[in-house]
């Protein structure tokens, strides 16, 4: 008889029978190293798979997993935060330019305080959405009050709809990159249709007013998270 190494209760088998803990620990390796990565980024739930299913019918995805399927899709705030962290990674390696508006410094004197705020954002545009996600799904609560969905079920929806446009600003950054040939600013408009087109799918794809609520409730949440933004460097400002 063994002692279990998690809750000191004896082992008879492979495992406890308290607890659940192997009795034999797996040895820290590459094997061990490399599981551990696939366990993070859910590969085994089916990374590529989510992002297929996203690009394909994203309304239907994202209902079907808030009501409980959750077999394949990976992890929404896992998605958000990894599809970040490939885009800031390859936007650092490749140096391609992250900005969504340009201003030109020189010849116009001081930069207004909105102007900045909009440029750290659009420049920092994979950390950036962990926050405007916050507002969009207030807006998307107001204008689709109607619907039973909660806050954080809308939440969800956006997680999934920001990680993939975010990949999609990652190609795109990649292929300018590569080829030098301006693409990336064309995210932008990819990105306002794709997240437009994924809101009015899940609340129901047969009417033309959830398409006009979802370009709404984007363009109102990146403005309202930029004016809180401002704000919050305003207060800053005076009390320094």
């Amino acid at each position: 008889m063994n002692t279990c190494q998690n809750c000191n209760s004896e082992i008879s088998s492979n495992f406890c029978q308290n607890c659940g803990y192997p009795r034999e620990p797996k040895r820290i390796n590459r094997q061990y190293i490399i599981e551990e990565v696939r366990s993070v980024l859910n590969f085994e739930k089916g990374f590529f798979y989510t992002i297929k299913e996203l690009f394909l019918r994203p309304g239907d995805t994202i209902r079907n997993y808030i009501l409980g399927d959750r077999r394949k899709i990976v992890k929404p705030i896992v998605f958000l935060i990894v599809t970040s962290l490939v885009y800031t990674i390859t936007q650092r390696l490749l140096n391609f330019e992250a900005g969504l508006i340009q201003y030109n410094v020189e010849n116009s004197g001081e930069i207004p305080l909105v102007i900045r705020s909009y440029e750290w954002f659009s420049a920092n545009y994979g950390y950036a959405n962990i926050l405007i996600v916050i507002f969009i799904a207030f807006w998307i609560k107001m204008l689709y009050r109607k619907h039973s969905y909660n806050y954080y079920e809308i939440y969800i929806l956006l997680c999934f709809i920001m990680g993939n446009s975010i990949l999609l600003y990652t190609l795109l950054g990649t292929i300018e990159s590569l080829t030098n040939y301006p693409i990336f600013q064309i995210g932008i408009i990819l990105s306002l249709l794709y997240t437009t087109w994924a809101i009015g799918q899940f609340f129901g794809k047969r009417n033309k007013m959830n398409y006009v609520k979802g370009l709404l409730s984007y363009i109102l949440g990146i403005l309202s998270c930029l004016a809180v933004f401002v704000a919050i460097i305003i207060g800053v400002e005076m009390l320094l």
